[in-house]
């Protein structure tokens, strides 16, 4: 099953401090919900990094092991990277890209995230209404700490 998502945020700080938040990967994936750890990949040459995601979603505990390789960087503008991953069984699946931008405006910074995402197994079987509200709820909560984080920087 694939899904396509996009969300705007809006944050009260300028693109140099968001892009700089969304640089430091360990503060950054703190905002995120679900996310137990993050660690970087001991590959040289490429920004790739591990995280381990647990999500309920509709009846099923979902924990993946994920690998997040940095496809892309233009600062203090834009970020792109492939996702891929599985639960340690091999019973759920995805594999995708995301894609974070930054543009200046009034309030600060115009955040649009946006993702294509293949959902395989036992998670697919739910379809993607309770998959995207999951996904909702989730970039909810992260929208709040994130710009709670900049509330807090700017006083």
């Amino acid at each position: 099953m694939l899904m396509k998502l996009s969300e705007d945020l809006s944050l009260d700080a300028p693109p140099d401090e968001v892009w700089k938040l969304l640089r430091d990967t360990q503060r950054f994936a703190g905002f995120l919900p679900g996310v137990e750890g993050v660690e970087r990949s001991n590959k040289d040459a490429a920004e790739e990094y591990t995280a381990k995601v647990s999500e309920k979603v509709g009846p099923f505990k979902v924990t993946l092991n994920l690998v997040v390789s940095v496809t892309e960087t233009i600062e203090p503008s834009l970020l792109k990277a492939a996702i891929k991953g599985a639960d340690s069984l091999g019973l759920n699946r995805i594999t995708g890209s995301l894609q974070v931008a930054l543009r200046p405006s009034p309030a600060g910074t115009e955040m649009r995230f946006e993702a294509s995402i293949e959902v395989l197994g036992k998670l697919a079987t739910l379809g993607a209404v309770p998959i995207r509200h999951r996904t909702t709820e989730s970039f909810a909560a992260f929208a709040r700490n994130i710009q709670g984080q900049c509330a807090k920087e700017k006083s």
